[in-house]
Order: structure tokens, then sequence, then C-alpha cells
């Protein structure tokens, strides 16, 4: 899937709140496990890192491009 295209989906799923927005990610990296990546919703394969972030007891999986994405598109946590 496009980067691009992918980014707008990240930015939807922000302000829907089907993303978390104000966290502060602790990621994990896996390979990945055959669920859905929670930005871009494609397979996450074995052949590509996954990147498991919790937040509020929910655990939210990414390939590691779409994480990239996913840290520039949020705003930076409030102190």
């Amino acid at each position: 899937m496009d980067l691009d295209v992918i980014r707008v989906l990240i930015r939807a799923k922000l302000q829907n709140g089907r993303l978390p927005r104000n966290s502060e990610p602790r990621p994990v990296g896996y390979p990945g496990n055959g669920e859905r990546c929670s930005a871009c919703e494609e397979i996450l394969t074995a052949a590509r890192l996954m990147m498991a972030v919790t937040n509020n007891a929910m655990t939210f999986l990414f390939h590691g491009d779409c994480y990239l994405l996913w840290m520039d598109e949020r705003p930076a946590p409030t102190s």
C-alpha cells in the first residue's frame, strides 16, 4: 500500500479515536503474527517486523513503516 494512503488512514483513525493520540508508546518488535495492522489493515506476515504498542490495556499492532508514520502523525505527549 502507498505510504501517502497509509498516512491518510492514520490521520482518520487518530481523529475518530481508533488509534491512540496521546500515549507514550513503548514498542516491542516481533515477527508478524498473521493479524491485521492497526494502521493499514494489511496482514502482518512473519517476513516483516511487527511493532506492538500497548495503551490503556489495548494493544495496537503495526508494520514497522506504519508505526513510523503513526509516530509522525500523532501529536507529542504533553506533560
